[in-house]
């Protein structure tokens, strides 16, 4: 990708200015349960020109997101941006009000699958993708992450970690945005990789690995916490 390591310049100052993960951090990841049960497009107010289209629970750990971006250039003002989440804003809010308090971060990992069913770089461009989790003192946070196909300074996988300091979750998901901002014409990364008329994204989205699981079961829940308290105590 032409100019990629201006890309990856970028976006390193960008994380190590959002969300710096505190050492030793407990924390939290979704199980695949938990991820089936987000429902609400957050940005799903006439900005976004991302829909999901299908989820599945697939084979093994973590839960497939096909993603249509209808107009990937944001040519229209409506940008190809997703924030798919359980929260308070809309839908059921089934991992609403779940007692965060001993964790210090959340953490998913994400893996590009195909773009309009295709596995190569000329399918498309990157992905800016994102753990999400409301703050105590604003609406959400993300720690983003770049994957791409192919790309020598982008891997296909990723995992975000995203530090929170909220007591209990209002909002929680993910985020994958398409970077339609790093593009122009007459720039030194030259045109949108993305076809201009849309794309469907394939995404994988996984539990991070290491991290202590959350699931939608009440009893499952409170031994989460009991364990998060003793994880904490162990280390102080």
């Amino acid at each position: 990708m032409k100019n990629a390591r201006i890309i990856s310049c970028i976006i390193g100052f960008y994380l190590m200015v959002l969300c710096p993960l505190a050492a030793r951090a407990v924390i939290f990841t979704l199980s695949d349960d938990a991820l089936m049960s987000l429902d609400y497009n957050y940005l799903d107010c006439g900005d976004s020109s991302a829909t999901i289209t299908s989820v599945t629970n697939v084979a093994g750990p973590g839960v497939k997101f096909d993603i249509l971006y209808s107009d990937p250039t944001g040519s229209s003002g409506k940008y190809p941006y997703l924030q798919f989440a359980s929260c308070i804003y809309g839908g059921k809010g089934s991992l609403t009000g779940i007692d965060i308090s001993s964790f210090d971060a959340f953490a998913l990992k994400f893996t590009i699958l195909s773009a309009n069913g295709v596995k190569s770089p000329s399918a498309g461009g990157p992905l800016v993708v994102g753990a999400l989790i409301n703050l105590s003192n604003a609406v959400y946070a993300y720690r983003p992450e770049v994957i791409a196909f192919n790309d020598p300074y982008n891997p296909t996988s990723a995992t975000s970690v995203t530090t929170t300091d909220a007591d209990q979750i209002s909002l929680i998901g993910f985020t994958c945005n398409i970077p339609y901002w790093w593009y122009s014409p007459s720039g030194p990364l030259g045109p949108s990789p993305w076809d201009p008329t849309g794309a469907t994204i394939s995404l994988l989205v996984e539990p991070a690995p290491g991290a202590m699981v959350i699931t939608p079961e009440p009893a499952t829940l409170l031994l989460l916490g009991f364990g998060a308290v003793l994880l904490r105590k162990k280390r102080s």
